[in-house]
């Protein structure tokens, strides 16, 4: 592999662990705040008796749905493994398997390594790769590969950030009951 793109697959990796890191940040801070947002509807409902009772008698309207007659079949589908997905798999193998390495971190990357396999995720055993610094060849294509993975993480973030949630734990004091008020009208327009 070229220097430079060498060097473009580094700052790639880079970028891909950085947006992985901020997703799961940003999705366990909404995980985090989602209870505290919903306290901060129902102590705002608890001012507007009115509004209040709209919200209960639209929110209790639910559907029943009868399970008895359903049936869920589950299918599994083996997809043929890319052979470039079993080399770099087989290399990562030689340095992280638990049979013959007894390092909890390198056992860790084994399973990663393991599951993105399973899952034909290239991206992710590039990754793996680069983390133990195994040197293969990668063309354009898995360039590619990473390239959108970091726009659709990206886009799962930006979903995140588009939630009331998000928008109420990052508005001021002031503006946080009209983020509330928002989701209400919302979830009553819904119902």
């Amino acid at each position: 592999m070229s220097i430079l793109k060498n060097l473009e697959l580094q700052r790639l990796i880079k970028e891909l662990q950085f947006v992985e890191s901020d997703y799961e940040y940003q999705s366990e801070i909404l995980r985090q705040s989602d209870k505290y947002f919903f306290e901060s509807v129902d102590n705002l409902l608890e001012n507007y008796p009115d509004l209040k009772k709209v919200w209960n008698e639209k929110n209790s309207q639910v559907v029943e749905f009868n399970t008895e007659n359903v049936v869920v079949e589950s299918i599994q589908v083996k997809s043929k493994v890319d052979n470039k997905v079993k080399k770099i798999y087989r290399e990562i193998v030689k340095s992280t398997h638990p049979d013959k390495i007894k390092n909890s971190k390198l056992n860790e990357l084994y399973l990663e390594a393991t599951f993105a396999y399973e899952s034909n995720d290239i991206v992710t055993l590039i990754k793996v790769s680069s983390e133990l610094l195994i040197d293969l060849k990668f063309d354009d294509k898995e360039l590619e590969s990473i390239k959108e993975r970091i726009s659709q993480i990206r886009e799962q973030i930006q979903f995140l950030e588009s939630t009331y949630t998000f928008k109420w734990l990052k508005s001021s004091d002031v503006d946080k009951n009209k983020v509330i008020l928002s989701f209400i009208q919302n979830r009553l327009r819904l119902c």
